[in-house]
């Protein structure tokens, strides 16, 4: 046995443990080689002072190395204070130089301001370069022959005195070499050079009583094509169902608007479509309706051709404009005892769209007129609970107010329009514009300021205005108020023309609509005369268009006109135009129903009689084809493999069809 096996086998065995464990996965040597002394991971270094701030000693004892620690702490607290006390005292002294240079620039300010004030031709440009200072830079004026250079003869005047090179005709900083652009550009802007725009209409008046919106009926939902797949039901059948039935559009007059200013920023306004059917012969929910809240009197019509389409007068009353499109079938409807597994189903009716017109014509049933500042809104305001905007100026009105006026428990409307002046209807003041709204009326009171010397040819311009704007008012009963009668002189003007209007028949009534004298003789007055006027007729609805049906509703497919443009054929007709847009196309048996229908309607015979060859293209709608003769159902079919094949998304409709010819 050696002496290595002798010495291992003499180990203890915890220690044997552990010397195995390190020496695992090493060969086994036999003799002892001497171990190397491990090196410490960490060393000190003798300039590491331990975090203490003092260099490291080995043979100082711990209070030596405290003590130097103290005193090092001491002196650099010493020296921090100096260096803070230095710092502030020096940020003192530069912010009091800033201060006095501030001072220093404004004084020379204010005395290059005064000399600007005292000289009449002095421009003078002032600034404040980057190093501190200010420069400045003057207009020494114009020379008399200088005066008279205009902008057309292409001269131009330097500043300064100094020439290109002086440093007075410096313009501004870095731009050493600009030289000045001025001229007497007064001549210019006074000869009228510069337009003028005219003033737009205010908002209040732009916005009452027109406005144009946009109007959609909702689309009806597309129809399904299902299967019923049950246990224990050999061969369900079809259950695709039909498509629900798009939202219409109504209009609803509402009495606690007065106005279409809302409709400033709501424009669109569309129906809700309606849902797609489902498996199991469900039919999809129909849309929501659209109602649009319109103040009573308003009028609709068709921004296309101005045709009247709906007018609504009275509160609550609800009229349909356009009724949401139809829904698509599903292919449940499409069985037949030939076709008992129709692959075939419709899509959804799109709804009608377009953009509608409204006026408004406030229903009312007293209309006070008279020219500005004649106090036609203080009446208003004595008379009835409204708040109209009053002062001493013309034009206070810009928009008709109204008022109710309660008297024996009866209501009346009093309307406020603008006021009139001569010439209005060539456009003088506020023009009739708001003379649509008289038309409503029954009675019209006619308001006459008798503090003006021409009260009476006031009132004679102010009818002849009327009878230009539409000969019908003149007819209406009208009652003159003399306004103003608690001013003298506007009394005794006011008795010799009730004199004169009592001599013409016509009723006129002395009033201070200030005071309120003569305002309640006036008011019953003007009840008596609604009394006997017969009930109100609705004369203006045989006008109105027909609304609420459907373009296609009621005509036959065979209605159709061929045009023949440079680009296409064109095929118009609502019933083939809605066919042709509410066939899916994902389909094979709509190919095949399309041509069928085609065939029956007569649409095939026209375009040949029309001249369309091989290859035109035909447009029935929104749709374009490639017309051909060629009607076999093979023919369909590769037509039908090469859209579905350009067609994005995945493919419906039948996978193959096997039976084709």
């Amino acid at each position: 046995m050696s002496f290595a096996r002798a010495t291992r086998t003499a180990v203890p065995p915890t220690a044997r443990d552990g010397a195995s464990m390190r020496s695992k996965g090493r060969r086994r040597r036999s003799g002892v080689r001497p171990c190397a002394q491990k090196q410490p991971k960490y060393t000190r270094d003798a300039r590491d002072d331990g975090g203490l701030g003092v260099a490291f000693n080995a043979s100082a004892s711990l209070a030596d190395v405290l003590a130097a620690k103290d005193a090092k702490d001491a002196a650099k607290a010493e020296s921090g204070n100096a260096n803070w006390a230095s710092s502030l005292a020096a940020f003192r002294d530069e912010k009091a130089a800033g201060a006095r240079k501030r001072a220093e620039m404004g004084v020379e300010m204010a005395e290059i301001e005064r000399d600007f004030d005292e000289s009449e031709d002095l421009i003078d440009t002032v600034w404040v370069t980057d190093a501190g200072t200010v420069a400045k830079r003057q207009f020494r004026g114009l020379s008399d022959e200088e005066e008279e250079v205009t902008v057309e003869d292409g001269e131009f005047v330097a500043f300064g005195g100094g020439g290109r090179d002086s440093d007075e005709d410096v313009w501004g900083p870095g731009d050493d070499d600009m030289s000045a652009y001025a001229s007497d550009d007064d001549d210019y802007f006074e000869a009228g050079a510069r337009e003028e725009r005219p003033r737009g209409i205010p908002r209040e008046m732009r916005c009452f009583d027109t406005a144009k919106i946009y109007v959609k009926a909702g689309d009806g939902g597309d129809g399904a094509v299902a299967f019923r797949r049950e246990k224990f039901v050999p061969q369900g059948g079809p259950s695709g169902g039909n498509g629900g039935i798009g939202g219409a559009v109504y209009f609803v007059a509402d009495k606690n608007m007065n106005s279409l200013d809302g409709f400033r920023k709501r424009v669109h306004h569309r129906a809700s479509p309606g849902k797609s059917g489902l498996g199991s012969k469900c039919n999809g929910a129909n849309g929501v309706d659209m109602e649009v809240l319109v103040p009573p009197g308003t009028i609709i019509r068709d921004s296309r051709n101005k045709k009247i389409l709906v007018e609504v007068t009275k509160h609550g009353q609800r009229v349909l404009l356009l009724s949401g499109g139809r829904g698509g079938r599903g292919n449940a409807s499409f069985k037949t005892a030939k076709n008992k597994a129709p692959m075939i189903a419709e899509l959804g009716e799109k709804g009608s769209e377009f953009w509608v017109e409204m006026e408004l014509k406030l229903v009312a049933d007293v209309g006070i007129i008279g020219i500005p500042n004649a106090g036609k809104s203080t009446l208003l305001a004595s008379v009835s609970a409204a708040k109209p905007k009053i002062a001493d100026y013309p034009f206070t009105t810009i928009v008709p107010n109204l008022g109710v006026v309660e008297r024996n428990y009866e209501r009346m409307v009093f309307a406020d329009i603008p006021g009139l002046l001569e010439g209005a209807s060539e456009g003088i003041g506020l023009g009739f514009e708001f003379l649509r709204h008289t038309k409503r009326t029954r009675v019209l009171i006619h308001v006459i300021d008798c503090t003006s010397e021409d009260c009476f040819e006031a009132y004679e311009a102010i009818r002849t205005e009327l009878e230009l704007f539409d000969e019908s008012l003149l007819d209406k009963p009208e009652i003159v108020a003399l306004n103003k009668v608690d001013d003298i002189e506007a009394t005794e003007r006011a008795l010799r023309m009730k004199e004169k209007f009592d001599a013409e028949g016509v009723i006129s009534h002395c009033i201070s609509a200030v005071t309120g004298e003569g305002v309640e003789e006036l008011v019953s007055d003007v009840q008596k005369a609604l009394s006997a006027l017969p009930p109100i007729e609705d004369e203006w609805e045989s006008d109105i268009a027909s609304t609420g049906s459907r373009a296609a509703d009621g005509k036959s497919i065979q209605q159709f006109t061929i045009t023949e443009t440079p680009y296409a054929f064109v095929v118009n007709g609502d019933a083939i135009e809605r066919f042709a847009q509410m066939t899916n196309w994902d389909y094979f048996e709509s190919y095949k129903r399309f041509g069928r229908v085609l065939d029956m309607s007569g649409v095939d015979e026209a375009l040949n009689a029309a001249g369309a060859g091989e290859g035109d293209r035909v447009m029935i709608g929104d749709f374009e084809f490639e017309w051909s003769k060629d009607k076999r159902d093979r023919t369909l079919y590769e037509t039908f493999k090469r859209r579905v094949a350009d067609a994005p998304g995945a493919p419906r409709g039948s996978r193959h069809w096997p039976h084709a010819v």
